[in-house]
This record gives structure tokens, C-alpha cells and sequence, in this order.
């Protein structure tokens, strides 16, 4: 059922996206979609998180921090549970999108890692910067993250009206 929602929220903002480009609006709205590879996991029982340098326009970056609500990370291989999720992205030096919302941390069946989805809506987003006046979320949005044996991976997408 995860998965169906995770497909079926991608296609939506790319949907939305591509109707929203022809519309007279279409220089206002933007997809933010934003990967971190290679990020170093700082890892304890109960948080994750993740720094550095994302993919898109220089000057971009992405700090996530994952915290188990019961206290503990899932361990046992196919284990989920609730989690906090706290990200800043930096869209470009001086404009960031904060996003605080909840998800689901799953230990993969297969491997063990940790693996991460966080929808956030409207309410979840807040904007930082003198670019724009103000950023509205379009819909909902979606953060990723995995804790793999060679290092941190995490995406933020979502579509915003400046």
C-alpha cells in the first residue's frame, strides 16, 4: 500500500506540474526536487542524520534528521515504526525550506537498512529567504532517506508556488 502511495504522489506532482507549466502562473510554480548523495550518516539507536551537498543549482544542500517516537530505530529485518522527521533545504544560499512532519523508518526485509518516507503537506513547510516573498506548497510533498552500508542517500521533492 506504501508503495502505491509514494508512486502514486510522484506521478500527482508531476501531473501537477506539467498542467501547472502551461498555465499563465507557470513562472511562479517550481519542482523542487532535490537529491543528497554520499551524505555521512550520523546514526544512534533512537536518530539518523544526514548533511551535505545536494543535486540541482550550486549553493544547494539538505541537513535530515530522523528520530524514532518510541525511542529506538527499527532493527529487525521487515521492523517499521512511527518517526519524527525534521529537514532543511537549502534551495539556494540564503533560501531554505524547513520542513517538519512525521513517517514510517522500515528495516528492509532483505538487509536490514534503514529506510525512510515522509509526506509533508502545506502546514509542514516553512520558508526562509529574500528571493521570494513566500513559498506554497502545491499539494503534498514527499522526503526519502536510506541509511545503506556505503553511506546516506536522501530526495525531497515537491512543487511550490513563490
Amino acid at each position: 500500500m506504501r508503495t502505491r502511495s509514494i508512486i502514486a504522489t510522484a506521478v500527482a506532482t508531476v501531473a501537477l506540474s506539467a498542467a501547472l507549466a502551461t498555465s499563465a502562473q507557470a513562472k511562479e510554480t517550481e519542482l523542487v526536487d532535490r537529491s543528497l548523495f554520499d551524505g555521512t550518516p550520523e546514526r544512534t539507536a533512537s536518530t539518523l542524520h544526514l548533511e551535505g551537498p545536494t543535486s540541482g543549482p550550486l549553493g544547494g544542500a539538505m541537513a535530515l534528521t530522523v528520530t524514532a517516537a518510541d525511542g529506538t530505530l527499527p532493527s529487525t529485518f521487515g521492523a517499521c515504526e512511527p518517526v519524527d522527521v525534521a529537514a532543511v533545504l537549502t534551495v539556494a544560499p540564503g533560501e531554505t525550506l524547513t520542513v517538519n512532519t512525521t513517517g514510517e523508518a522500515c528495516a528492509h526485509i532483505v538487509d536490514g537498512t534503514l529506510q525512510l518516507n515522509a509526506f509533508f503537506g502545506k502546514k509542514d513547510v516553512t520558508y526562509a529567504g529574500t528571493e521570494h516573498k513566500s513559498a506554497k506548497l502545491v499539494g503534498d510533498g514527499l522526503i526519502a532517506a536510506a541509511h545503506h552500508w556505503y553511506g546516506g542517500q536522501a530526495s525531497f521533492s515537491g512543487a511550490f508556488r513563490w
